[in-house]
């Protein structure tokens, strides 16, 4: 996962959990799902759909 947040690896080549955890930690710091998908290579769909696994609210850009 922190090499995905370092832009060594795409979101795609995590596991599951790891790219949870990306989405999780992303959303900490105040990234909307465009971001997020932006910054890991995935789309905003799979970016906005594992932030509402994780019962995360939407944040506005």
């Amino acid at each position: 996962a922190r090499r995905c947040l370092r832009g060594d690896l795409l979101a795609e080549e995590l596991s599951t959990s790891a790219r949870e955890l990306v989405v999780a930690w992303l959303h900490r710091q105040g990234l909307a799902d465009r971001e997020v998908a932006s910054r890991t290579g995935m789309t905003t769909y799979t970016a906005a759909r594992i932030r509402r696994r994780l019962s995360l609210p939407a944040v506005q850009p």
